[in-house]
């Protein structure tokens, strides 16, 4: 992956093998980012979640299957079906349940009163199950761009996958300022959620 560069009245340009980015383009915006991203037929950029900050993400052209979820796929046998080595499988099994076990930490951290989280971000992060893991993919197209955009809250892992032959534009706001120490990535094998990785 190369790094981003600055552009030249403020923002960032990044550009690798899944497509394109423009982020923070209205860099006098004082709360978040809002970010434009150019997503090549087949590219994935999954999972990723964030402690600080809420996405709201819209599609405007072609289409993106994004996809949230609370942990990793937690049935015991999906790996063996790969053909993966015993041992190997058991060290993704335990990290699956460390990432479980993180995700009953942050869901019961929505709860405090003291953090400062909106209560429909709240009553949003409590509506995903405690002590199971669960994904939930959504469409995004231009088709349903009136719809008005996905809201992705922090603690739920997330990505978008672009399924079709043509590139997908994507616009996304960050409710605060880009913070590389604010993102925690997960390997999409680690991860489980079987998703189709092949342009229709």
């Amino acid at each position: 992956m190369t790094e981003a560069t600055d552009m030249i009245f403020g923002g960032r340009f990044h550009m690798d093998d899944r497509g394109i980015r423009y982020c923070d383009i209205f860099p006098e915006i004082e709360k978040g980012d809002i970010n434009v991203s150019i997503i090549e037929p087949g590219a994935a950029a999954l999972w990723h979640r964030h402690m600080e900050q809420d996405d709201y993400q819209i599609v405007i052209k072609g289409s993106l299957k994004v996809g949230m979820c609370n942990a990793p796929y937690m049935d015991r046998n999906d790996l063996e079906n790969f053909g993966i080595p015993e041992e190997q499988a058991n060290l993704c099994y335990e990290q699956r349940d460390e990432l479980l076990k993180s995700w009953r930490e942050l869901r019961k951290l929505s709860e405090d009163k003291s953090i400062k989280i909106r209560n429909d971000v709240r009553a949003f992060i409590q509506d995903w199950p405690e002590d199971t893991s669960e994904v939930r993919w959504s469409y995004l197209s231009e088709r349903n761009a009136c719809d008005g955009p996905l809201f992705i809250p922090r603690y739920l892992w997330h990505g978008c996958y672009n399924y079709t032959n043509e590139p997908a534009i994507l616009i996304y706001h960050i409710t605060n300022k880009y913070d590389g120490d604010d993102e925690d990535r997960l390997d999409p094998f680690i991860a489980g959620w079987p998703y189709e990785r092949q342009a229709k």
